[in-house]
């Protein structure tokens, strides 16, 4: 669920809330499992932290099912 203040979040702190290394992340980004976007040419990808909150969900009730 999206909201008005949706932090943008880097890998290194996608990285951090997941508790796992900077490649997982990208691989998670690669495969689709995490949505992302590139902003500008240095910045980097972002992750809209509802979306890390999303897939923690997904990935509890996986564990759950």
């Amino acid at each position: 669920m999206e909201t008005v203040r949706d932090r943008l979040l880097n890998v290194e702190q996608v990285r951090k809330l997941l508790g796992c290394s900077r490649r997982h992340v990208y691989n998670l980004i690669e495969k689709g499992d995490l949505p992302a976007f590139k902003i500008g040419s240095r910045q980097g990808i972002r992750v809209k932290e509802s979306q890390v909150e999303l897939f923690l969900k997904r990935c509890s009730m996986d564990c759950y099912a």
